[in-house]
């Protein structure tokens, strides 16, 4: 099972690849002039570049982990999240719904909306909510790509595992502290085009290696998961899905694709509104491919275990009896077998790159919020000198709580549902704050506050929660039960607190209006 193509020529290839990205660390350090720069890298992006950048930051090394792993225990079913994704951003570009008005309103982050539209404690509220909820989301970032690193190399130590997690750690903190935005954006190119030819490689080898009838013996021969609506995975490789979870995953990616945070903020480093309206029709297209392909490389990668029923066996042993090796590992120890070398050396660069561009954007994005909505309105007035250096110190612990969390959290269930739960603790609460704020002028502080702090019963859809909620109460509830409530708590409760706790602007807004005179 461990058998690898991988040798001292590809990490040969990867050295030189994680050694450039200290030069650009340190390159781009020169251009940083103010905190406008290492946020928002001046809102200067143009369109091309914000694409490429956005791409490359959403397309990190752990979406390609979990939906390849979804190819792998769901086969065909799991493409039906690439299609709701590219759906709700293709929607949002064609109608700027949120995404023009965010823009318009020349915030650097979202919690500064908060402020901007309800008060300061709406937005240190909602900063401190946003920042546990995304550092818990990124916690498994590191575990997922040190697993692909130690599969695809041939490594099973587990002390190689963690070793891995803090090296690869310590080289994003060094250039995303030094360049914030500026060296993100930079990064995030590169890292576009490194994986978007890697990404090329690995689809053209997984359908050399399976061919036609190996993607039709799925679905015949070996049972495979075709229809997502069917509550039964028939392949016994991996849960069923059905209508209820296509729901929550709606829900959730609609929600992500307009408020999760790295995405707003490349869409409030965009030139002008209009940028960020096309930046979102435009994405479509890489929203599509960065599920689909990844699941592709699942399938191909489930019919090479399928058809090797010993080596399937071997693996799920392994799974059972080795830390390190989960189902995530299926799909890197079958690329270490049919890429040839050298390649693989260059699509395992490319995987870095995306696990690098994602960490660097996710580490600025939760330091800058850190710093912006939650010390600076406590603090009192800050230099932007004394800005830059507090969310340089936040990068280093969210680095740090990122390691320990990654090192001892297990996953219950498949890592795109641990994804899922933890971003709707944020989302849950910031959908109807954001949407009500815009459009709904009787929202109110009282109703923000009231959301966002509902967002946090997310968090006991998290496995160990939900296991300890079924043992007390002898319920038969899961993740997608739990988020769902959470969505509608908190939309609930925002409304309701809006009408029974109005704003004092809006009560003398409503009397002028009725008594003109």
């Amino acid at each position: 099972m461990y058998d690898t193509n991988f040798t001292l020529l590809d990490w040969s290839i990867v050295v030189c690849y994680l050694l450039s990205s200290i030069v650009i660390g340190l390159w781009a350090n020169r251009y940083v002039g103010n905190l406008s720069d290492y946020l928002v890298a001046g809102r200067k992006l143009r369109l091309r570049l914000a694409l490429a950048t956005m791409t490359g930051t959403e397309l990190g090394l752990v979406t390609v982990m979990y939906m390849a792993e979804l190819g792998f225990t769901q086969q065909y079913a799991s493409l039906y999240l690439a299609f709701l994704e590219a759906g709700a951003v293709l929607l949002i570009g064609l109608t700027g719904f949120v995404v023009y008005r965010l823009r318009q309103s020349s915030i650097m982050t979202i919690p500064e909306y908060y402020e901007q539209r309800y008060s300061q404690s709406v937005r240190v509220v909602g900063a401190t909510v946003m920042v546990v909820s995304g550092v818990l989301n990124m916690g498994l970032f590191l575990k997922a790509g040190s697993q692909f690193l130690t599969a695809v190399s041939g490594l099973q130590d587990e002390m190689y595992l963690k070793l891995i997690m803090t090296g690869l750690l310590l080289l994003v903190l060094f250039y995303t502290v030094l360049g914030g935005m500026v060296s993100v954006v930079i990064t995030d190119l590169i890292q576009f085009l490194i994986l978007g030819t890697g990404m090329v490689i690995v689809t053209g080898v997984v359908f050399w290696s399976i061919g036609w009838d190996g993607l039709s013996a799925i679905v015949t021969e070996q049972n495979g998961y075709f229809d997502p609506f069917h509550p039964e995975n028939k392949s016994g490789n991996g849960n069923p899905i059905g209508w209820l979870q296509i729901v929550q995953m709606a829900i959730v990616i609609g929600s992500a694709a307009l408020l999760w945070p790295t995405s707003a903020a490349r869409t409030l480093s965009c030139q002008s509104a209009e940028v960020a309206q096309k930046l979102y029709s435009l994405s479509s297209i890489s929203f599509l491919a960065r599920r689909a392909l990844p699941v592709f490389w699942g399938i191909g990668t489930f019919a090479f275990f399928a058809s090797q029923p010993e080596l399937f066996q071997e693996f799920h042993q392994a799974v059972e009896t080795n830390a390190s090796i989960t189902s995530l590992s299926a799909m890197p120890l079958f690329l270490a077998k049919v890429v040839p070398t050298g390649l693989l050396g260059l699509v395992t660069a490319g995987m870095i790159a995306a696990f690098m561009s994602t960490h660097d954007s996710y580490l600025l994005c939760w330091s800058g919020v850190i710093t912006q909505d939650i010390i600076a309105p406590i603090a009192g007035p800050m230099s932007q000198r004394s800005r830059i250096l507090t969310t340089r110190i936040a990068i280093f612990v969210i680095g740090a709580m990122l390691l320990t969390w990654g090192l001892w959290y297990e996953v219950s269930s498949d890592l795109w549902g641990y994804l899922a739960v933890t971003g709707a603790v944020y989302l849950s609460g910031a959908i109807p704050t954001v949407v009500g704020g815009l459009y709904w002028k009787r929202g109110s502080r009282a109703g923000a506050l009231a959301a966002i702090l509902g967002g946090l019963s997310g968090l006991l859809a998290m496995g160990p929660c939900v296991d300890l909620i079924n043992k007390l109460f002898a319920t038969s509830l899961n993740g997608t039960h739990l988020t769902l409530l959470t969505f509608a708590f908190s939309s609930v409760a925002y409304i309701v607190f809006s009408l029974l706790i109005p704003d004092q602007r809006a009560e003398t807004s409503s009397n002028v209006s009725v008594n003109p005179a």
